[in-house]
């Protein structure tokens, strides 16, 4: 998942504007919005994700299901953890073009949240504690897909 606090850059033959297949949500205020993110870039979603999806789309009603712990979202540590990584997400971004073959020239920030994956790490860390996951659950979640999602080839070693 990658899930931005604002508009990721995007322009369609020199126009910036919003992404044409971006999925928005919107929160009256700032705090909840960024909670929300950290949640939505976490390890945690990312197995509810997989769990309840087909695995490409993501929908208004998958996300609108995610249960909330009590008080997450109040968590300005959860916030302060969004804004750090939404920070390093924007630094590590790289700005691609491509053609269309309507003629267009579609240029976009491209995200590598593996860059990011400590600051991810320590927003799971603090949903395990909402979440009253015990350490085993913790480290599964956090761990979970990790060489998939982190871009790895095998480890040495493994068949």
């Amino acid at each position: 998942m990658k899930a931005v606090f604002g508009l990721p850059y995007y322009s369609k033959n020199g126009v910036i504007g919003a992404p044409a297949h971006g999925r928005y949500v919107y929160f009256s205020d700032p705090k909840t919005a960024h909670a929300i993110c950290a949640i939505l870039n976490s390890s945690l979603f990312y197995a509810y994700f997989i769990a309840y999806s087909d695995c490409f789309h993501l929908s208004d009603g998958l996300v609108s299901r995610f249960p909330l712990a009590r008080n997450v979202v109040e968590d300005i540590t959860l916030v302060r953890l969004n804004e750090r990584l939404m920070e390093d997400l924007r630094a590590g971004a790289e700005e691609k073009t491509i053609n269309t073959r309507d003629g267009d020239a579609i240029t976009y920030a491209e995200y590598y949240a593996s860059k990011s994956k400590p600051i991810i790490d320590e927003i799971d860390l603090l949903l395990a504690k909402h979440y009253g996951l015990s350490d085993e659950e913790r480290d599964f979640i956090v761990n979970y897909d990790h060489k998939f999602r982190m871009g790895l080839d095998e480890l040495e070693g493994e068949a």
